[in-house]
């Protein structure tokens, strides 16, 4: 049995719900932006749906490839992802870019990487707007988990969550996007991270695992 924990449908998987996305009011305008750093497809999501003047012509930068190409699919053009989906990855790779920049970070709330200390540290030009939240649920009905299981984590947020109501048993086997969430089950023998970090990946590693 393969659980996802998330709401994207696979056939096959499971879903446990533990979050849901709290989109945030807010006003800008993209004009008076060199750059737009991206958290994920949701800041772009908080975005089209905000009062804000949108330029699609400005450089955008994301965290990783699958918010790369949901930018793309809006309308922006100018489009630019690091080699890792990691914020640090993000922020080495494109800091000569960002150099004498003007630069907008919209962001979650809360963030596992440190992207924003990273910059503004380096001296960069940085304005955060927070766009979005990952709230808490707890569970709709009474979930029985049947193990052996695989478990597919995107986001350390999810781990937490899912650890106030369930347990790992030692046979289990977890899959995760990347490092910031397997940081969460350190102590867990039966963990895989991903090598690329994308949930079709992740998908395919649980499926090999499932035996």
């Amino acid at each position: 049995m393969i659980y996802f924990i998330g709401r994207e449908k696979f056939y096959g998987v499971e879903n446990i719900i533990l979050n849901e996305i709290k989109f945030f009011e807010f006003n800008v305008n993209l004009n008076d932006f060199d750059c737009l750093i991206i958290s994920s497809k949701n800041s772009i999501k908080a975005l089209m749906q905000s009062h804000s003047t949108l330029n699609f012509n400005i450089n955008l930068y994301a965290v990783g490839a699958k918010s790369a190409q949901f930018a793309k699919s809006v309308g922006f053009v100018n489009v630019k992802y690091p080699s890792c989906a990691y914020g640090k990855n993000l922020a080495e790779e494109f800091m000569c870019e960002f150099k004498n920049k003007r630069c907008l970070y919209l962001r979650a709330k809360k963030i596992s990487s440190c992207i924003d200390t990273y910059l503004l540290n380096q001296g960069i030009n940085l304005r955060q707007i927070v766009a979005y939240e990952n709230v808490a649920l707890n569970p709709q009905e009474t979930i029985k988990l049947k193990h052996p299981a695989v478990f597919i984590f995107c986001a350390p947020s999810s781990i937490e969550q899912f650890l106030k109501f369930f347990t790992f048993k030692k046979e289990d086997k977890v899959v995760v996007i990347g490092q910031s969430t397997a940081s969460k089950l350190k102590n867990f023998k039966n963990l895989y991270i991903c090598k690329k970090q994308d949930l079709n990946s992740c998908l395919s590693l649980a499926k090999s695992l499932d035996v």
